[in-house]
Protein backbone atom coordinates (compact mmCIF):
# COMPACT_ATOMS: atom_id res chain seq x y z
CA UNK A 1 0.00 0.00 0.00
CA UNK A 2 1.10 3.57 -0.87
CA UNK A 3 -0.57 6.68 0.56
CA UNK A 4 0.61 9.95 1.42
CA UNK A 5 3.51 11.03 2.77
CA UNK A 6 2.08 12.56 5.85
CA UNK A 7 -1.36 10.86 6.72
CA UNK A 8 -0.57 7.53 4.96
CA UNK A 9 -2.97 4.98 2.91
CA UNK A 10 -6.05 6.24 4.77
CA UNK A 11 -9.19 4.98 6.44
CA UNK A 12 -10.32 2.93 3.04
CA UNK A 13 -7.13 1.29 2.41
CA UNK A 14 -6.86 -0.63 5.68
CA UNK A 15 -10.94 -1.32 5.07
CA UNK A 16 -10.15 -2.81 1.97
CA UNK A 17 -7.44 -4.57 3.15
CA UNK A 18 -9.52 -6.08 6.72
CA UNK A 19 -12.75 -6.13 5.70
CA UNK A 20 -13.28 -9.86 5.61
CA UNK A 21 -11.29 -9.75 9.39
CA UNK A 22 -14.03 -10.77 12.26
CA UNK A 23 -14.46 -7.20 14.45
CA UNK A 24 -13.02 -8.42 17.57
CA UNK A 25 -10.05 -10.29 16.01
CA UNK A 26 -9.66 -6.49 14.52
CA UNK A 27 -9.99 -5.05 18.10
CA UNK A 28 -7.79 -6.94 19.36
CA UNK A 29 -5.32 -6.30 16.71
CA UNK A 30 -5.85 -2.09 17.02
CA UNK A 31 -5.25 -2.72 20.72
CA UNK A 32 -1.61 -4.02 19.82
CA UNK A 33 -0.85 -1.37 17.42
CA UNK A 34 -1.53 1.33 20.18
CA UNK A 35 -0.16 -0.13 22.78
CA UNK A 36 3.10 -1.27 21.22
CA UNK A 37 3.42 1.12 18.62
CA UNK A 38 1.80 4.43 19.78
CA UNK A 39 2.25 4.50 23.79
CA UNK A 40 5.77 4.28 24.33
CA UNK A 41 5.89 7.41 22.72
CA UNK A 42 3.38 9.04 24.49
CA UNK A 43 4.21 8.11 28.20
CA UNK A 44 7.68 9.44 27.10
CA UNK A 45 6.06 12.66 27.21
CA UNK A 46 3.03 12.31 29.49
CA UNK A 47 4.27 9.67 31.94
CA UNK A 48 1.68 10.61 34.51
CA UNK A 49 -1.17 11.00 31.41
CA UNK A 50 -2.40 7.22 31.60
CA UNK A 51 -5.92 7.83 29.77
CA UNK A 52 -4.77 5.66 26.41
CA UNK A 53 -3.76 2.83 28.43
CA UNK A 54 -7.13 2.93 30.76
CA UNK A 55 -8.62 3.37 27.23
CA UNK A 56 -6.64 -0.09 26.29
CA UNK A 57 -7.42 -2.01 29.05
CA UNK A 58 -10.97 -1.35 29.03
CA UNK A 59 -11.14 -2.62 25.57
CA UNK A 60 -9.42 -5.52 26.79
CA UNK A 61 -11.57 -6.29 30.20
CA UNK A 62 -14.81 -6.28 28.19
CA UNK A 63 -13.66 -8.63 25.74
CA UNK A 64 -12.72 -11.04 28.34
CA UNK A 65 -15.84 -10.72 30.14
CA UNK A 66 -18.63 -8.70 28.35
CA UNK A 67 -19.85 -7.82 31.74
CA UNK A 68 -21.58 -4.63 32.53
CA UNK A 69 -18.76 -3.19 34.36
CA UNK A 70 -16.28 -3.24 32.02
CA UNK A 71 -19.18 -1.59 29.43
CA UNK A 72 -19.43 1.24 31.97
CA UNK A 73 -15.55 1.33 32.05
CA UNK A 74 -15.50 1.49 28.51
CA UNK A 75 -17.40 4.34 27.96
CA UNK A 76 -15.92 6.15 31.13
CA UNK A 77 -12.15 5.49 29.26
CA UNK A 78 -13.37 6.67 25.73
CA UNK A 79 -14.91 10.04 27.11
CA UNK A 80 -11.30 10.89 28.91
CA UNK A 81 -9.45 10.46 25.86
CA UNK A 82 -11.65 12.87 24.03
CA UNK A 83 -10.66 15.36 26.73
CA UNK A 84 -6.94 14.11 26.10
CA UNK A 85 -7.49 14.41 22.40
CA UNK A 86 -8.58 17.67 22.72
CA UNK A 87 -5.83 18.97 25.39
CA UNK A 88 -3.23 17.64 22.55
CA UNK A 89 -4.76 18.60 19.76
CA UNK A 90 -1.97 19.45 16.89
CA UNK A 91 1.13 17.48 18.81
CA UNK A 92 0.18 13.80 20.25
CA UNK A 93 -3.85 13.66 20.07
CA UNK A 94 -4.05 10.44 17.72
CA UNK A 95 -2.68 8.87 20.59
CA UNK A 96 -5.44 8.84 22.52
CA UNK A 97 -8.14 8.87 19.49
CA UNK A 98 -7.16 5.74 18.49
CA UNK A 99 -7.30 4.70 21.92
CA UNK A 100 -10.70 5.98 22.42
CA UNK A 101 -11.73 4.10 19.12
CA UNK A 102 -10.64 0.71 20.86
CA UNK A 103 -13.05 1.69 23.91
CA UNK A 104 -16.00 2.66 22.04
CA UNK A 105 -15.78 -0.34 19.88
CA UNK A 106 -16.89 -2.08 22.85
CA UNK A 107 -19.87 -0.44 22.65
CA UNK A 108 -20.97 0.46 19.44
CA UNK A 109 -20.38 -0.49 15.67
CA UNK A 110 -20.68 3.29 14.77
CA UNK A 111 -18.69 6.57 15.96
CA UNK A 112 -14.67 6.20 15.57
CA UNK A 113 -14.28 3.00 14.10
CA UNK A 114 -11.34 0.40 13.68
CA UNK A 115 -10.53 1.19 10.17
CA UNK A 116 -10.36 4.63 10.82
CA UNK A 117 -8.52 4.21 14.18
CA UNK A 118 -5.43 2.26 11.92
CA UNK A 119 -5.40 5.08 10.13
CA UNK A 120 -5.00 7.36 12.93
CA UNK A 121 -2.02 4.96 13.91
CA UNK A 122 0.22 5.01 10.74
CA UNK A 123 -0.63 8.99 10.35
CA UNK A 124 0.69 9.14 14.27
CA UNK A 125 3.86 7.25 13.17
CA UNK A 126 4.29 9.66 9.98
CA UNK A 127 4.07 12.61 11.88
CA UNK A 128 6.55 11.35 14.41
CA UNK A 129 8.96 11.45 11.38
CA UNK A 130 8.22 14.07 9.95
CA UNK A 131 9.17 15.90 12.76
CA UNK A 132 13.10 14.82 12.09
CA UNK A 133 12.08 15.35 7.98
CA UNK A 134 13.11 11.47 8.10
CA UNK A 135 9.88 10.83 5.60
CA UNK A 136 11.92 7.68 3.86
CA UNK A 137 10.66 6.03 6.79
CA UNK A 138 7.36 6.51 6.36
CA UNK A 139 7.16 2.38 4.52
CA UNK A 140 8.98 1.01 7.54
CA UNK A 141 6.15 2.73 9.74
CA UNK A 142 3.70 1.12 7.82
CA UNK A 143 5.67 -2.02 7.71
CA UNK A 144 5.41 -1.75 11.53
CA UNK A 145 1.63 -2.07 11.88
CA UNK A 146 1.68 -4.85 9.42
CA UNK A 147 3.31 -7.12 11.29
CA UNK A 148 1.58 -6.38 14.79
CA UNK A 149 -1.64 -7.03 12.68
CA UNK A 150 0.12 -10.65 11.10
CA UNK A 151 0.87 -11.64 14.51
CA UNK A 152 -2.32 -11.15 16.09
CA UNK A 153 -5.01 -12.26 13.04
CA UNK A 154 -2.81 -15.06 11.70
CA UNK A 155 -2.93 -17.91 13.75
CA UNK A 156 1.00 -20.10 13.97
CA UNK A 157 1.12 -22.78 12.34
CA UNK A 158 0.77 -26.25 14.89
CA UNK A 159 3.72 -27.21 12.83
CA UNK A 160 6.06 -24.74 13.50
CA UNK A 161 5.10 -24.12 17.26
CA UNK A 162 6.99 -26.94 19.40
CA UNK A 163 9.19 -25.43 21.95
CA UNK A 164 12.74 -24.93 21.07
CA UNK A 165 15.22 -27.08 22.86
CA UNK A 166 15.98 -25.64 26.17
CA UNK A 167 19.10 -23.84 26.89
CA UNK A 168 21.30 -22.77 29.31
CA UNK A 169 20.20 -19.09 30.59
CA UNK A 170 21.99 -16.78 29.05
CA UNK A 171 23.28 -13.17 30.99
CA UNK A 172 22.82 -9.49 30.09
CA UNK A 173 25.34 -8.53 27.27
CA UNK A 174 26.80 -4.77 26.81
CA UNK A 175 24.22 -2.94 24.64
CA UNK A 176 25.55 -1.35 21.73
CA UNK A 177 23.37 0.78 18.70
CA UNK A 178 25.36 -1.53 16.52
CA UNK A 179 24.00 -4.79 18.17
CA UNK A 180 20.47 -6.50 17.41
CA UNK A 181 17.78 -7.19 20.79
CA UNK A 182 14.99 -9.50 21.46
CA UNK A 183 12.47 -9.34 23.59
CA UNK A 184 12.78 -10.00 26.71
CA UNK A 185 16.61 -9.67 26.58
CA UNK A 186 19.19 -8.43 29.31
CA UNK A 187 21.69 -5.72 28.75
CA UNK A 188 24.03 -3.97 30.41
CA UNK A 189 24.11 -0.09 29.35
CA UNK A 190 26.64 2.08 30.15
CA UNK A 191 24.18 4.94 32.08
CA UNK A 192 21.65 2.72 32.51
CA UNK A 193 23.19 -0.19 34.26
CA UNK A 194 21.40 -3.54 33.75
CA UNK A 195 17.97 -3.22 31.45
CA UNK A 196 15.61 -5.69 30.12
CA UNK A 197 14.17 -4.90 26.84
CA UNK A 198 10.81 -4.90 26.72
CA UNK A 199 9.70 -4.11 23.18
CA UNK A 200 11.38 -4.08 19.47
CA UNK A 201 11.22 -2.29 16.67
CA UNK A 202 12.85 -2.57 13.39
CA UNK A 203 15.65 0.01 14.31
CA UNK A 204 14.40 0.05 17.83
CA UNK A 205 13.93 -1.24 21.27
CA UNK A 206 12.31 -0.35 24.28
CA UNK A 207 14.05 -1.10 27.57
CA UNK A 208 13.23 -1.09 31.25
CA UNK A 209 15.47 0.02 33.65
CA UNK A 210 16.14 -0.35 37.40
CA UNK A 211 14.10 2.44 38.32
CA UNK A 212 10.91 1.36 36.65
CA UNK A 213 10.83 3.81 33.93
CA UNK A 214 11.31 3.06 29.88
CA UNK A 215 13.82 4.68 27.68
CA UNK A 216 13.53 4.08 23.85
CA UNK A 217 17.57 3.11 22.37
CA UNK A 218 18.77 2.13 18.58
CA UNK A 219 19.41 -1.27 17.27
CA UNK A 220 20.21 -2.85 13.59
CA UNK A 221 17.02 -4.91 12.33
Amino acid sequence: MRGDPTSGVGTEAWAEALVEVDREDLLRALIAAVRELLVPGWADMRKNDTRPQRALEAAEKWLATRSPESIAEAKAAAKACTEAKNETFGTDHRVPEAARAAAWATTKTEGPGLFEALALVEAELLARVALTGEYHRGPEQRRAIVSVLKRVLIPPDPALAEPPPSLEPKGPVPYSPEGHFELGQKLIHKKFGDVTVTSVGETWIEVEIPDGSKKRLAHKP
